[in-house]
C-alpha cells in the first residue's frame, strides 16, 4: 500500500479481509455497471459478486414500487386539486392528466423487466484471476493492486480460510 500525506487520506491498515482472502487466493469477480458513456468493470472478492447483484435488484425494485405508489396519488389528487382550482372544467382536465401521468408511470416502471434495471450492474467474470480482471481495464484496480501489494509485505497475514468463508465472516458483522 502507498503512504499518503493527504489529510483524511486512508489509513494504511490492511484490506478487508475478504479482499485479503481473494487476492491471496488470486481470484475476483468482475462487475460490469453500465454508465455513459461506456460501461464501467469494478472488482469485489470472488463470491460476493452475486451479493452485490442482489442488493442493487433490491433497491432498484424498491425505487419501483415507491414510484408505482405515485399512481393513485395522481388519480386521486390531479382531479382534485382541479376541481379546487377550476371547478368542473377543472376536474376534467385534473383527470386527464391523472391518466396521462398513470400511462406514462405505468409504461416506464411496470413494463420494466429485470433485464431492463440498467442501474443494476451484472457479474461478466465470476472468479476471474487477478491477470483476467485487469484485462476488463477495471475503475477500481487499486483494490487487486492495495490487497496484493499488502500480502507481498506481510506473507504471514494471509488469512487462513477460503474468499467465501472470509465474506460470511465479513457480512455477519
Amino acid at each position: 500500500m502507498s503512504e499518503s500525506t493527504e489529510p483524511g487520506a486512508p489509513d494504511d491498515g490492511p484490506p478487508e479481509e475478504p479482499y485479503l482472502a481473494a487476492a491471496a487466493a488470486d481470484r475476483w469477480d468482475v462487475l460490469r455497471y453500465e454508465e455513459e458513456p461506456e460501461p464501467v468493470h469494478r472488482v469485489v472478492p470472488a463470491g460476493a459478486g452475486s451479493e452485490v447483484v442482489t442488493t442493487y435488484r433490491r433497491r432498484a425494485r424498491s425505487r419501483r414500487r415507491l414510484v408505482l405508489a405515485l399512481v393513485p396519488v395522481a388519480a386521486v389528487g390531479l382531479p382534485a386539486a382541479g376541481w379546487l382550482l377550476g371547478g368542473t372544467l377543472g376536474i376534467a382536465v385534473g383527470a386527464l392528466l391523472a391518466a396521462v401521468t398513470a400511462a406514462i408511470i405505468v409504461r416506464r416502471h411496470v413494463a420494466e423487466d429485470d433485464d431492463g434495471m440498467t442501474d443494476v450492474p451484472e457479474v461478466v467474470d465470476a472468479s476471474a484471476d487477478a491477470a483476467t480482471a485487469r484485462a476488463y481495464g477495471l475503475e477500481n484496480e487499486a483494490t487487486i493492486a492495495d490487497a496484493e501489494a499488502y500480502l507481498d509485505a506481510k506473507p504471514d497475514a494471509e488469512p487462513d480460510r477460503s474468499p467465501e468463508d472470509a465474506l460470511e465472516a465479513a457480512q455477519g458483522r
